[in-house]
């Protein structure tokens, strides 16, 4: 009896051992998830910053685009204009600047 209790008792001691051992790998591996995501949080409000501040840059490029665009259209239509004022010369009318031939 004495024996069985003893072994009873090594194979009881033995699976405390183990337990534990697992539990602390556990546990280890819980506290790597934890840091791993606190990370990942830090990086996500990173990012957001980021994602923020290029939004704000791409605003301004665009309405600066949209400024460009306004002025180039403005250009266009002043150009037609100039064009439609300029009496154009036709090919068959006599030239403006005397020859030196004569």
């Amino acid at each position: 009896m004495r024996r069985g209790v003893l072994v009873g008792l090594g194979v009881g001691g033995i699976i405390v051992v183990v337990l534990a051992v697992a539990l602390a790998s556990v546990g280890t591996q819980l506290d790597d998830v934890r840091l791993e995501r606190d990370d990942l949080g830090d990086e996500v409000v990173t990012l957001e910053g980021e994602v923020d501040r290029l939004t704000g840059e791409r605003n301004t490029l665009t309405t600066q685009v949209d400024e460009h665009l306004r002025t180039i259209e403005q250009l266009k239509v002043e150009l037609e204009r100039s064009r439609a004022q300029t009496p154009q010369a036709t090919d068959g009318s006599p030239s403006a600047v005397p020859s030196a031939t004569q």
